[in-house]
């Protein structure tokens, strides 16, 4: 976690807390935020997400440098392969929910409706189920 202990640092120097301080509100000892800061420690997972939680960032600020940016990928690319080769699996002839080219040719209103209608589809095979 290169840097990690001069974010730390950054982040407490913005807030106007001493090290001391920071420790006590988040239930340390009164050094162990210090220990952090100058990475002669390395805290749990649980205390980095106290401490995310505490400065308002993000995790992938916190352990990178840097903000998590959501990819706009397309959905085919966002898929598991393991689900998608399940699916094909069932037998799937034209899988055109993985053709990007499709979904381009979609509106935001035919995207809900076939949400609804999966969900639809799924509720009436939860209640093939119930009845066998």
């Amino acid at each position: 976690m290169e840097g990690f202990g001069q974010r730390l640092a950054n982040l407490r120097e913005k807030s106007g807390y001493s090290k001391k301080d920071i420790s006590i509100m988040l239930g340390f000892t009164a050094n162990v935020f210090g220990t952090y800061e100058r990475e002669e420690r390395r805290p749990s997972l649980e205390t980095i997400i106290k401490i995310a939680d505490f400065f308002d960032v993000s995790l992938d600020y916190l352990i990178r440098g840097k903000e998590y940016q959501q990819r706009n990928q397309p959905l085919s690319y966002q898929l598991n392969q393991l689900v998608v080769r399940e699916l094909l699996e069932k037998g799937i002839e034209h899988p055109y929910f993985l053709q990007k080219d499709k979904w381009k040719q979609l509106s935001q209103a035919d995207i809900k409706e076939l949400e609804n209608h999966f969900e639809w589809v799924v509720k009436k095979a939860e209640m093939r189920d119930k009845k066998l």
